[in-house]
């Protein structure tokens, strides 16, 4: 049984059946590779509506590189040891959470681009901020960027191997004005403040009761369907 998105009077040829694919061991051994500009071996992962990371252990940790770029994921995590890993890449996908594990089994990343997602809160971003050898970070085009402190937080959080945070070089006056900015108590209670923990009982009550009151939105919705009937 399929359901249609379309609207009665939409034309069809408008209206394109988008296929979303699991990252499957047959996918892995057909998606194009090469060699990046920074001679890095690179696996080519880019736009097919890949809904979970899963099977990457088929990659043997044999590539530098993960280009995830374009794909439908939402929550981040569930990776397998890939210690030759350095560069993640997953602009333009429709990730709002990242597990708090998530980079334990990848801990040498030094390049992360996270562009064009849904990512809203600064305690949302904790995960990254665990990145000991993390050097280049991009969280451009996410709603968590325009949070009241978001780059003197990520500086303050983050490795201090981070040198270039959404394609702008961090200065050390930048260090120094976010070092003074959460130092003592104020600076405790601020980031207290701006980064609250999750509270995951209350959470779940606030959706229900916006879902109660609204209805879902036509994208929980699509996503619904996808997700029984896809």
């Amino acid at each position: 049984l399929k359901f249609s998105s379309q609207s009665p009077g939409a034309s069809k040829a408008a209206q394109p059946v988008e296929v979303r694919m699991r990252l499957t061991l047959e996918l892995l051994q057909q998606a194009p590779q090469s060699l990046n500009p920074a001679k890095h071996r690179q696996l080519l992962l880019r736009g097919f509506k890949i809904p979970n990371i899963e099977n990457l252990g088929g990659t043997d940790d044999a590539y530098e590189c993960l280009d995830l770029s374009d794909n439908d994921l939402i929550k981040l995590g569930n990776f397998p040891p890939l210690k030759r890993l350095r560069v993640l890449m997953l602009a333009n996908n429709r990730i709002s959470r990242i597990s708090p594990d998530c980079f334990e089994p990848i801990p040498h990343i030094v390049s992360l681009v996270l562009t064009g997602n849904k990512l809203e809160k600064l305690v949302d971003l904790e995960p990254v901020t665990k990145l000991v050898n993390l050097e280049r970070l991009s969280l451009m085009d996410n709603p968590v960027t325009k949070v009241k402190h978001f780059r003197p937080y990520m500086i303050h959080k983050s490795s201090k191997t981070l040198r270039i945070l959404d394609f702008n070089r961090i200065k050390d006056k930048e260090r120094k004005a976010a070092s003074l900015l959460f130092a003592g108590e104020r600076g405790k209670k601020l980031l207290e403040e701006i980064a609250p923990p999750r509270v995951v009982g209350k959470e779940q009550t606030e959706k229900v009761s916006e879902v109660t009151k609204t209805g879902p939105s036509p994208e929980v919705i699509e996503r619904i369907k996808k997700g029984h009937c896809g």
